[in-house]
């Protein structure tokens, strides 16, 4: 590879040539400004074009309208006269009376760790006024630029409307509610509490105690406001709600009951009125005060000036990032995920990857708890989005967990170091049924990594990234034993979640090998010397290699010294040769193992069944997450077979699987494309964006079906019995996590340290994008039909930029220099300064001949329907 190096403010005159003014220079327009590294496409538009827009009521959960600021969560849906917000906090949490535990235990079964709702509040109009029979007209928008909502509807009987949204920095809910009927009716506002069981394993068993949950609950109403109180292990929480402004209404604050209180406004046919909402964490205190001072605070501050201050939080939120990556709809769901993760992992504790912080029946918690694999997924998008502070709730998570994590590592495989199991509750401990796969610690240090090589935070490099990443090396040495070969091999695991028994598994030789080079780079940038890093550094250096395998004739038939695929999504492909990777060597089957296995049936992923006990993404491991092999390798011997395998075994088999990103780190730009169209219809199963991971097809029956049952057993008995699907129906958020990521892989990539602009961007399409880097570069381009326009990159650090040319000439320019340089090559390294900007476009351009175009989009107001006629975004008009 050519390389170039520039260094501080590009003074090394000997390897550039300064560029020269020519008459053929090419006139750059763009909505990218260079002055100011900025894109002048109108606020809020830039956002507001990917609103949610319902043109019907959404009568369900699922298809509701989620608001939050990270640590509260609001889900909103119509019933008939009554709008329901489901409110949930971050903090929630009822622990368990027992500390180790394990994941499908009957007798534990309902007793668990769990998170519980706050409460429910209903806005009843007295009318069916969202009844589809009486509406004359309806709409409804999740509004992104501000993450606010807005519903109105108009009826016979009237018409009725609700403004409301999630203050940022307060976490309150706040309200204005407009009713306009033909008849004076009161206008009651409740705040509930019901709990219920956690259903945790809905699909499978249930405990029958139907009295478990509600315990706890208790309601007081005063002159402040009603007010609902909930006894938690942690403490008690309390929920308030108060009007703010009433606009001359009789106000009137009642308890009905030990789980409901109400609002009652009346004295006016026309109602406008404002209220705030308060939801506390539990505390040894008294909520009920707590929410009281809350909500003083908030009826002296005013709903405007928190909409105001709520407004601007938000525009410095979507300002840190923006793509297009040339298709609407995608665009679309990228931005509802960034919606999302804002919204739902900004808490204490991290929402979980089933309904976030939107669970809706109840205290009914599907999966129940944090699940390893489908847990980080979703912070694989965050950081390139530069929504970094949203990692930190799932890392502080881990890193508390520690000290659990290590005593499991000695007490269960008397090992040094820190286990961590596939299950775990919000404590830290792990289940203990599941314990055959050793490479969570591992990929959770990498996440700690690559947190810091996005941040470039020393503390918390040295105070908790490094603490962490150690524990997983030394944990992950004890897995490893050097055999007569001089080779260190892996003794006996899983592919991931799965349970046949594997020796030099690929998921633990991988891991191995991006652990340990993470671990002696994070010694290095921390300054810190430990005597173990020699062995580390020995380990690395003599690990054995990955595991392949040839495949049948039936399977990869050579035709003509070329080898072309027989089999799969990308049947007919050529590719280099017949070697895939193997999951690992059988230990009991005695014999090298793939994950998937060719059948004649076709309808079965194109030809392929995965071997049952194997978990479906362990092929992808050495590309993704792993970031052992990626566009760096290209050309090498490994990544000719990541290649093959990938493009074997094709498109992805549930949602969270990771196929589409590794499309992208391996630069197959076209198949990446198909990949991403066929995405939404497949995983994307809600109208708000929603997804889940499937199985593809199946899941579509519990959101679409009433009257669906599965049959289920008595934990406390052998009797079986059918369970309505209905009440235990979610989404989860992975899919739509691998879908940013994959788009976001697809514009940029800087695994390696390397910056490589649209390296799997299909050729035909347009796009564009700011996002950032590791090392601290913000990154802007542009691409038309193929063709790089120019790229900007900021320094926020002050890093040596290391750039791979999409041009082989180029000229850049430093805001710090006011004279160009020409340069040449494949690899370009450019010694930075702290918040310098570098513009750099083809040989032939020139900044100066730069012409800004303002754009200016229109928020949304249809609902969007994917091509693949499957799903949408929004609800039509439907009466």
């Amino acid at each position: 590879m050519n390389r170039l190096i520039l260094t501080g403010c590009f003074f090394c005159l000997c390897l550039f040539t300064f560029s020269q003014e020519s008459s053929e220079i090419k006139t750059i327009q763009s909505a990218f400004n260079p002055d100011n590294a900025e894109w002048d496409i109108a606020w809020p538009g830039v956002v507001s074009q990917y609103d949610l827009v319902y043109k019907s009521p959404p009568i369900d959960p699922m298809q509701g309208i989620p608001l939050g600021n990270g640590d509260i969560g609001a889900l909103f849906w119509c019933e008939g006269s009554k709008i329901i917000a489901a409110v949930n906090k971050s903090d929630l949490w009822d622990d368990a009376t027992f500390g180790p535990f394990q994941n499908w235990s009957d007798e534990e079964e309902d007793y668990s760790t769990t998170q519980r709702h706050a409460c429910r509040i209903i806005i009843d109009f007295q009318f069916p006024v969202f009844s589809t029979m009486y509406l004359s007209d309806f709409k409804a928008k999740l509004n992104l630029a501000d993450a606010s909502l807005c519903i109105e509807a108009l009826s016979p009987f009237g018409k009725v409307s609700l403004k409301a949204f999630v203050d940022h920095q307060t976490g309150q809910l706040l309200y204005e509610v407009d009713s306009e009927m033909k008849e004076d009716t009161p206008l009651e506002i409740s705040v509930e509490r019901f709990g219920s069981r956690t259903y945790s394993h809905w699909y499978r068993k249930v405990n029958r105690d139907a009295s478990i949950g509600l315990e706890g609950t208790q309601v007081v109403a005063d002159n402040d406001g009603c007010f609902l109180t909930h006894k938690l292990s942690s403490g008690t929480f309390g929920v308030g709600g108060c009007v703010l402004q009433n606009n001359e209404l009789n106000v009137n604050y009642s308890r009905e009951h030990s789980h409901r209180a109400v609002i009652g406004l009346s004295g006016k046919l026309h109602k406008n009125v404002q209220l705030a909402f308060s939801v506390t964490s539990p505390t040894e205190n008294d909520p009920v005060l707590e929410a009281k001072i809350t909500l003083m605070a908030a009826s002296k501050t005013g709903i405007e000036a928190f909409r105001n201050s709520n407004t601007e939080v938000w525009k410095s939120i979507w300002s840190r990032s923006f793509i297009d990556y040339g298709d609407d709809y995608l665009n679309n769901l990228w931005y509802l995920t960034m919606y999302y993760a804002n919204t739902s992992q900004g808490g204490k504790y991290p929402g979980r990857f089933t309904n976030g912080l939107w669970s809706w029946s109840h205290d009914v918690q599907n999966w129940n708890f944090y699940f390893h694999w489908n847990q980080q997924q979703l912070y694989w998008p965050l950081n390139a989005a530069g929504f970094h502070e949203l990692v930190d709730p799932y890392l502080n998570f881990r890193f508390n967990s520690l000290p659990l994590a290590k005593k499991d590592a000695k007490e269960i495989f008397n090992s040094e170091g820190a286990f961590f199991s596939d299950v775990t509750d919000r404590r830290g401990y792990n289940s203990s049924k599941e314990r055959e796969n050793h490479t969570p610690v591992a990929e959770i240090a990498l996440d700690f990594w690559r947190q810091y090589q996005y941040t470039g935070d020393k503390k918390f490099l040295k105070e908790q990234a490094l603490p962490f990443i150690l524990e997983g090396a030394r944990f992950f040495e004890s897995i490893l034993e050097k055999e007569d070969d001089g080779l260190y091999h892996a003794k006996e695991g899983t592919g991931y979640e799965g349970w046949i028994k594997l020796k030099d598994g690929l998921t633990e030789l991988t891991y191995a090998r991006a652990l340990f080079a993470a671990t002696l780079k994070a010694l290095e940038e921390s300054g810190t010397k430990l005597p173990e890093a020699t062995r580390w550094k020995d380990i690395l250096d003599n690990l054995a290699p990955l595991p392949v395998i040839s495949v049948k004739e039936n399977t990869i038939a050579m035709n003509d010294s070329l080898f072309i695929l027989e089999k799969g999504f990308f049947k007919g492909e050529k590719v280099s040769g017949n070697e895939i990777m193997a999951a690992g060597w059988g230990i009991n089957e005695r014999e090298w193992l793939t994950t998937y296995n060719p059948v004649d049936d076709l309808s079965e992923h194109h030809g392929f069944r995965c071997f049952d006990g194997i978990f479906p993404s362990v092929p992808s491991s050495p590309v993704f997450p792993s970031g052992v092999i990626g566009l760096g390798d290209k050309g090498s011997d490994l990544y000719d077979k990541m290649k093959t395998t990938t493009l074997l075994y094709g498109s992805q088999i549930t949602g969270w699987d990771p196929v589409p990103i590794v499309l992208a780190r391996l630069g197959l730009s076209e198949e990446l494309a198909t990949d991403l169209e066929r995405l939404p219809g497949r995983w994307q199963i809600y109208c708000n964006g929603w997804g889940h991971w499937g199985m593809e097809g199946e899941i579509n029956k519990d959101a679409e079906w009433f009257f669906r049952t599965n049959t289920v057993s008595d934990v406390n008995g052998d009797e079986k019995f059918p369970l309505p699907m209905w009440p235990f129906r979610h989404m989860s958020m992975e899919s739509m996590s691998v879908l940013a990521t994959a788009i976001n892989e697809s514009l940029l990539q800087s695994y390696d340290g390397v910056l490589r602009i649209f390296p799997a961007f299909h050729a035909n399409k347009t796009g564009r994008f700011t996002l950032h880097a590791t090392g601290g570069f913000i990154v802007s381009s542009e691409i038309k039909e193929g063709e790089v326009l120019w790229i900007s990159v900021k320094s926020l650090f002050g890093n040596q930029c290391r750039l791979q040319l999409p041009w082989d000439n180029a000229v850049v320019q430093s805001n710090l220099n006011k004279r160009s340089k020409t340069v040449h090559g494949d690899l370009v390294e450019m010694n930075t300064k702290q918040d310098e900007v570098i513009m750099i476009v083809p040989e032939g351009q020139s900044i100066k001949s730069w012409t800004v175009v303002q754009e200016k989009p229109l928020p949304n107001d249809k609902v969007k329907f994917h091509s693949s006629g499957k799903t949408q975004l929004g609800i039509p008009r439907m009466f």
